[in-house]
């Protein structure tokens, strides 16, 4: 697991930033998908409250790589994760769905992600270098 840089936590708790999240099937397909709940705990895991992810929640019970691209303007971030826990109680659960019920949304469990690497794929002098 890699410590995420102070820039990439605060772009991904910023709330106008852009969230996606990517699987692949058993089969080899891949699946994208907005990902607005996510966020990271405290020791830097990515968490994301599973809300309509029916295909990613499948594909990740098979597979536990995922791939989260975060951006806001030029500046755009690749997360190269594995699932670690799916959980459907605790202190994080409660946290995503009470950020969620704002929202008249619930979920049905929290995935718990590990960050493997982290990539730069915004426009700057260092896009499609490894940053961590």
């Amino acid at each position: 697991m890699v410590k995420i840089p102070d820039n990439i936590v605060r772009m991904i708790k910023h709330p106008d930033t852009c969230k996606a999240m990517a699987t692949v099937s058993p089969e080899g397909e891949p699946h994208m998908i907005v990902c607005g709940s996510l966020t990271l705990t405290d020791d830097d895991c990515i968490v994301v409250g599973e809300v309509y992810m029916y295909r990613t929640a499948e594909n990740l019970s098979g597979n536990p790589f995922a791939e989260f691209m975060v951006w806001k303007g030029r500046e755009a971030y690749s997360l190269k994760t594995r699932a670690t826990r799916r959980l459907i109680s605790g202190p994080e659960f409660d946290k995503i769905n009470a950020t969620l019920d704002k929202m008249r949304m619930e979920a049905a469990s929290v995935w718990v992600f590990e960050v493997d690497e982290i990539w730069d794929e915004g426009i700057s002098d260092t896009t499609g270098r490894r940053l961590v």
